[in-house]
């Protein structure tokens, strides 16, 4: 059934398109040009009187007449014609009188037009061709589509960029949209058309301000955001790729989400590493963007002041509980730098180490002449019980 409807979209396009060229054979008068096409018969007419003796120069020379060439009542005619006959004809009585003066350019048809279509949301199509780079000749295009419903339309045209668009294309559409783009010229045209789906064919842009930034005291981790492309809106959703190497490294680690942040937590410090994202409609359709600009980042690491940091906080914990009456007090508006305050930290932790050491010391001291005299009282005590009575 599909199959069916497709082929009588096609007929219609195609019909449509034949009403749309002017009927002509392989010649197009300019108004002092005429062009040809290449490998056919060309004619160049003299319009003189049948009984009037015509001589006919090429580039202001007499033409001679070989097996390509030859003179029909006045008419020259160019048999084969090539790139090698082109120039300025002209045709003169036996008085060497000008009787008509035209330039003739020869050249192929138009080469089929290459076309890319794609909708960078659900709202619009946009089919895109390049033009005919064939500088000898003019080309035109006429570029209309096939609905669903079978209707012909005309495309809303950009004629500086070739540009095709459909505007509020049906999405759920059971029958295909047919693209018709012709590109015209004086000696032919050469027609594309393509069937598609908005479905089929819908891929976002690249997500938007893709920015990164390592988090701070975390030397794995990187956090990473970025923003809808602007063409694609918030109605419908989007997820993303996100893919990080080593700049170094040919290897990509990839993560997936439906969020627009996220955190690498495998990174390696003070590696500079390359992160780029890309989107896709949420629920599968279509294709995914093209991936975002590549984005550059260091992992941080961890500095010395850092490190000492961490352990002076883990180790005076107990040490500021016990100490913050012998601490000195400030006024209320008093500032210290974080440098002032981790210098008067390691103070504090060295005033407690040498007093828990000199502690331990006068207790291991004290230990000690315990034990001295508790074994002199024994030895008195030996020595009384051995005197004879």
């Amino acid at each position: 059934m599909i199959g069916s409807a497709s082929c009588l979209c096609h007929v219609i396009v195609t019909v449509t398109i034949f009403l749309l060229i002017p009927a002509g054979a392989e010649i197009f008068r300019g108004e002092d040009v005429l062009y040809g096409k290449i490998g056919t018969d060309i004619t160049l007419m003299c319009n003189a009187a049948n009984d009037r003796i015509i001589q006919w120069q090429v580039n202001g020379s007499p033409v001679a007449l070989t097996n390509d060439t030859k003179v029909q009542y006045g008419n020259l005619v160019l048999l084969m014609a090539d790139l090698p006959m082109e120039g300025n004809y002209s045709c003169h009585d036996s008085t060497g009188g000008l009787l008509h003066l035209i330039k003739l350019k020869l050249g192929h048809p138009p080469s089929k037009p290459l076309v890319h279509c794609k909708a960078s949301n659900f709202y619009r199509i946009s089919c895109s061709w390049r033009k005919n780079q064939e500088a000898a000749f003019p080309t035109r295009y006429i570029a209309t589509y096939s609905k669903p419903n079978r209707e012909v339309s005309n495309c809303t045209m950009d004629l500086h960029s070739n540009v095709c668009q459909i505007d509020n294309p049906q999405m759920f559409a059971s029958l295909p949209y047919i693209i018709n783009i012709t590109a015209i010229n004086p000696v032919g045209h050469r027609t594309t058309l393509l069937e598609l789906f908005t479905m089929e064919i819908v891929q976002s842009d690249p997500p938007a301000n893709v920015t990164v930034e390592p988090i701070f005291g975390s030397p794995t981790r990187i956090k990473v955001q970025w923003d809808y492309p602007p063409s694609w809106g918030e109605r419908f959703e989007l997820k993303f790729i996100l893919e990080y190497k080593p700049q170094q490294s040919d290897h990509w680690s990839r993560l997936e989400t439906k969020m627009r942040t996220i955190n690498i937590t495998d990174a390696i410090a003070d590696q500079l590493y390359v992160i780029r994202v890309k989107a896709k409609d949420f629920f599968d359709n279509g294709k995914w963007s093209d991936w975002s600009s590549e984005v550059l980042v260091t992992a941080r690491s961890e500095t010395t002041t850092e490190r000492i940091q961490t352990t002076v906080t883990t180790l005076t914990d107990f040490a500021h509980t016990h100490s913050r009456s012998t601490e000195p007090t400030f006024p209320p508006t008093s500032t210290f730098s974080s440098s002032d305050l981790l210098d008067r930290d390691i103070i504090i932790l060295i005033s407690i180490t040498i007093s828990v050491g000199i502690s331990i010391a006068v207790a291991t001291f004290l230990l000690w002449i315990k034990r001295k005299r508790q074994e002199s009282d024994k030895n008195d005590i030996l020595a009384k019980k051995a005197l004879p009575l």
